[in-house]
């Protein structure tokens, strides 16, 4: 038995998802210099407003040392601080600055824009069955993941 890779999921979705971002990249790269782990976590922390770093991991996708990075390149660029957790000396509180919102208010509609483009390719209930398509992938590999 071969393995086709152009018919393997796993693949087929990494191709997909790699072609998605670099296709929206230049919306935070081109204008604001950020990559695209900065772009994620400042998106997650403009939904909160303030997060613990670990929270952003699970939020955003990200490893923690993706989540570090990204916090230390953003703080540089001052779109982001951190703070104690007051009920927790252990934790740092990441928020976002008034020039990290502006950054995100920024970048935010051609984003937006992006995403309907790429969905206009559907037709409503194509989206929709796409989604439940999605979650259905999502929980199956997931229920991989607890078999192992």
């Amino acid at each position: 038995m071969n393995l086709n890779l152009e018919d393997f999921l796993p693949y087929q979705i990494n191709v997909l998802s790699e072609t998605i971002s670099q296709s929206i990249a230049s919306a935070y790269e081109s204008r604001h210099g950020l990559m695209r782990d900065d772009w994620r976590v400042l998106v997650a922390i403009n939904q909160e407003k303030k997060m613990r770093a670990t929270d952003i991991a699970h939020h955003a996708n990200l490893d923690k040392m993706q989540v570090s990075r990204a916090i230390a390149r953003l703080e540089e660029k001052q779109l982001l601080e951190r703070t104690v957790d007051e009920q927790d000396k252990r934790n740092l509180i990441i928020s976002v600055t008034p020039k990290g919102r502006s950054v995100y208010q920024d970048i935010a509609p051609s984003m937006i824009a992006r995403n309907q483009f790429l969905l206009e390719g559907l037709e409503k209930t194509e989206q929709e069955q796409f989604k439940t398509i999605l979650k259905s992938i999502q929980s199956r590999a997931e229920q991989l993941i607890r078999q192992d």
